[in-house]
């Protein structure tokens, strides 16, 4: 009898976690191992969140099938996810043309359209807490999608790596310094910080924006190794506002949906406050991503990459430059205007993802390595899919997955890039008083 296959994740965000409980599922008897920098969950990883978006609208259909089938786990059918999951509906300002895409989306894949079109008046009279939004910049209506909501991300992500580590994962906290290689460039494993070596028979990296800078690491005279342009670290600004009582503050919240307004100068996004889990605190998020750009001495290449030492780690803090924070008031005002008194910066984060040029996801072996494989890219929309992307994973690992997907997200792939408000358009460097 064949022993059974062992199995390393590195990173223990949204696409590791949801790898380690898919491949125990898949593979009951596999060795699945996966190390974090931290305990679970790990407040630096993308998906250790207060909150994020749970929602299925797309105008790439093959998203918004995946995003439909990860909403049927949110919404009940797992039981892992549903206590996580708050139904609040969703209100995007959109275009008429990205409404048409919507619904046309929604009929082929559903039969049906459940979504309410709102011209931009009616939108700030059904929801007063809009009353002043200009919804500048290009919207011209809104769609409100009453099936969507958020999620307590943190809770949801411990929820799924302690279920991992029920059925039989490993979690080893430990930082990766580089990785292992044997006879003809197989990757073998990988050293952590402290020197010691991690072994499998397949080592997946699920490190989000880290990903470049470890492939450098690991091989810095070897460029086919190396992400290029495939992967580029990105961070977005996001804010927890307290909401005073009373009618000009957490009143005016009552019904409220997630609201995303994607045009103008602040491209936006808000989670709404007022139940047991966010209280009297609305989470604002920029939707302006920043690069992070260093210097890779040994592989002499600038590399985009999240703060390397564990102080430095961005988590939620106060501590961020006036240049940088004025953002997140600009965005309250954006929306709120004076509709809402009051409403105060509690604490900020800039949230770290991967971001690839065309917004598509990487998940796929890696070409100039056997045994090593990458599942990243998360381009700021991976989240949702916490309670099925490991499954794609999983059937990437098997060879099973479909031509469909293996060519959408395949390693090498002609890459055409998009232009849209997710895309990296500055950097932290010019950011005054930045210190990351």
């Amino acid at each position: 009898m064949a022993a059974p296959k062992s199995y390393l994740i590195v990173g223990a965000g949204c696409f590791g976690a949801s790898t380690a409980r898919a491949l125990k599922q898949t593979h009951p008897d596999a060795d699945v191992l996966l190390v974090d920098p931290a305990p679970f969950p790990d407040p630096a990883a993308a998906a250790h969140d207060f909150n994020k978006i749970i929602r299925a609208e797309y105008d790439d259909p093959a998203y918004m099938a995946l995003a439909l089938e990860a909403k049927q786990a949110w919404a009940g059918a797992d039981p892992v996810f549903a206590p996580f999951f708050h139904r609040s509906g969703a209100l995007w300002s959109v275009t008429g043309g990205r409404a048409s895409r919507l619904e046309d989306n929604y009929r082929s894949l559903l039969g049906r359209v459940p979504l309410e079109t709102l011209s931009l008046d009616e939108a700030r009279a059904r929801f007063p807490v809009l009353a002043s939004c200009g919804f500048g910049g290009g919207a011209e209506q809104c769609v409100l999608s009453p099936e969507a909501g958020w999620a307590e991300a943190a809770g949801a992500l411990g929820a799924v790596v302690e279920a991992a580590v029920g059925a039989g994962v490993r979690y080893e906290v430990a930082t990766v310094e580089r990785l292992r290689f044997g006879e003809g460039e197989t990757c073998t494993g990988v050293v952590t910080t402290d020197g010691r070596a991690l072994e499998a028979q397949h080592v997946i990296l699920c490190c989000g924006g880290y990903t470049p800078w470890l492939l450098a690491e690991s091989a810095p005279e070897k460029p086919t190794l190396h992400a290029g342009d495939r992967l580029k670290a990105a961070a977005v600004l996001m804010c927890l506002f307290k909401v005073p009582p009373g009618k000009r503050g957490l009143d005016k919240f009552k019904g409220a949906p997630v609201m995303v307004h994607p045009f103008g100068d602040f491209p936006a996004e808000c989670i709404p406050p007022g139940d047991s889990h966010t209280r009297d605190l609305a989470k604002c998020t920029h939707e302006f991503p920043y690069t992070h750009m260093k210097y890779h001495e040994p592989s002499k290449q600038e590399i985009s990459v999240p703060p390397l030492s564990t102080a430095a780690r961005m988590t939620w803090t106060t501590d961020l430059p006036d240049a940088l924070t004025a953002n997140s008031k600009a965005v309250r005002d954006m929306f709120f205007g004076d509709a809402v008194q009051g409403m105060k910066p509690e604490s900020f984060r800039l949230c770290w993802d991967s971001s690839t040029p065309d917004e598509d996801w990487i998940i796929s072996p890696h070409p100039a390595s056997k045994n090593l494989y990458i599942a990243a890219g998360g381009s700021f929309h991976g989240y949702k899919f916490l309670p099925i992307i490991g499954k794609y994973i999983v059937q990437m690992l098997d060879g099973k997955l479909s031509e469909e997907h293996t060519r959408k997200w395949a390693w090498d792939r002609d890459l055409t890039p998009r232009v849209t408000k997710y895309t990296p358009r500055g950097d932290l460097k010019d950011i005054t008083g930045y210190l990351g």
